[in-house]
């Protein structure tokens, strides 16, 4: 494997043979037995018939054994947790180590804040493991292939049985999106409201989900809002100043939940107005989850009118020249900011046609639940909140102005 770097630098990555570098009588790898100068005609023995010339240094050599191990447990009782290196290791051909590692401390790091803050009950934490090991179990079955084709020796017309160039290139483009990130898909959970428990999953609701179980293959994963899933990058229009947003930027990781309504299209908004007005009603309840567990008592907004752990965004379809904001219910723009349009911008380059690609009904209200960390939790029509009260209800705790 070959590696260009800055300055004219370039890193080789070459396959040895065990019995070159195992001491028999330790069982463990030598390094004595190894030199840069050593490792170079290998890799001349892989580039031949073509040649390499003598470098003027070496400025860096190692070796290494390849191990591919999950660790048994993440956590203990949901007070040491472990992540990154120390919980799977794997080859570095993928470049996954790092990547991996900082999806692991995401992933821990705003349950931890949920946690400790008292949002959230502890039984939050057991998501962490419940998630990230499957993820690193997956990603160790992938390695083993994808290290395989690196350790084949290529194929010639001496070596029919070699590996050849499309399969190297149909396994990058059938593992494109779980090396990327985004086609990682976590199993059901209290937070993952595919199937659990008494909470009804109402993921028909976005009716052209892209369908998949663990490892993501195939053609890259945007074509659906499926739950388990990061949300997928999507231009919208906002209705006070026709810019063009995408929506992954609006939805920062600040700890709190997006709560994405889609209300449907412009031209049924007076026949949905008064379905908007009694949706905007029942979630502002004592009861209801925005106030239940959203803080707003404890005089956790900002100057925006912003909650402390619910951010709202909504969007219509249709036209943005027919999208008056202030017809949204004051709960659901909390900011003037807040009101998208799924419309193209003024050149028509950008935005549209979300609602399609979502799978989402234009002539109803659907709620979409954003985790913190930018994965979709929950799919519900706005005829079933109770269910999304449900669902916050399994590890949120109440704040006290409430309880």
């Amino acid at each position: 494997m070959v590696i260009p770097r800055e300055g004219d630098v370039v890193r080789l990555y070459i396959q040895l043979a065990e019995a070159d570098l195992v001491d028999p009588g330790t069982g463990r790898v030598d390094k004595a037995r190894m030199s840069p100068g050593k490792l170079l005609e290998a890799a001349r023995k892989s580039f031949y018939p073509y040649k390499l010339g003598e470098p003027d240094e070496f400025q860096w050599w190692t070796i290494y054994i390849i191990g591919q191990r999950v660790a048994s447990k993440f956590s203990v009782h949901e007070r040491v947790f472990i992540a990154g290196d120390a919980c799977h290791t794997h080859s570095p051909k993928a470049g996954q180590g790092m990547n991996a590692s900082m999806n692991d401390t995401h992933n821990l790091a705003w349950k931890l804040v949920h946690v400790l803050r008292g949002w959230a009950d502890t039984s939050l934490l057991k998501t962490y493991e419940h998630e990230r090991r499957k993820y690193a179990q997956d990603l160790i079955d992938f390695d083993k292939e994808f290290s395989a084709l690196f350790s084949g020796k290529p194929r010639t017309e001496e070596n029919l049985d070699g590996v050849s160039h499309e399969q190297f290139l149909n396994a990058f483009q059938t593992f494109g999106a779980f090396t990327s990130g985004i086609g990682v898909h976590y199993l059901p959970s209290a937070i993952t409201n595919i199937t659990y428990q008494a909470t009804a999953s109402h993921q028909s609701t976005a009716r052209n989900p892209t369908q998949c179980n663990g490892l993501i293959v195939g053609t890259p994963v945007t074509q659906g809002l499926t739950i388990g899933q990061r949300m997928p990058p999507q231009v919208f229009v906002r209705a006070a100043d026709a810019r063009p947003y995408e929506i992954q930027d609006l939805l920062p990781v600040d700890m709190r939940w997006k709560v994405l309504l889609f209300v449907g299209s412009v031209d049924q908004m007076t026949l949905q107005q008064g379905e908007l007005e009694a949706l905007a009603r029942e979630m502002g309840k004592p009861g209801g989850f925005l106030r239940k567990y959203g803080r707003l008592g404890d005089g956790n907004t900002n100057a925006n009118g912003h909650n402390g752990v619910f951010d709202i965004l909504t969007i219509a379809a249709g036209k943005i020249d027919d999208v008056n904001f202030l017809d949204v219910p004051a709960l659901f723009r909390a900011h003037w900011s807040k009101v998208l349009v799924d419309d193209t911008d003024v050149t028509g380059r950008l935005g549209g046609g979300a609602y399609e690609r979502f799978g989402l009904d234009k002539h109803g209200v659907t709620i979409v639940v954003v985790r913190p960390d930018g994965y979709v939790g929950m799919v519900a029509p706005a005829m079933q909140l109770g269910d999304v009260d449900a669902y916050f209800a399994g590890f949120m705790r109440p704040c006290r102005s409430v309880a």
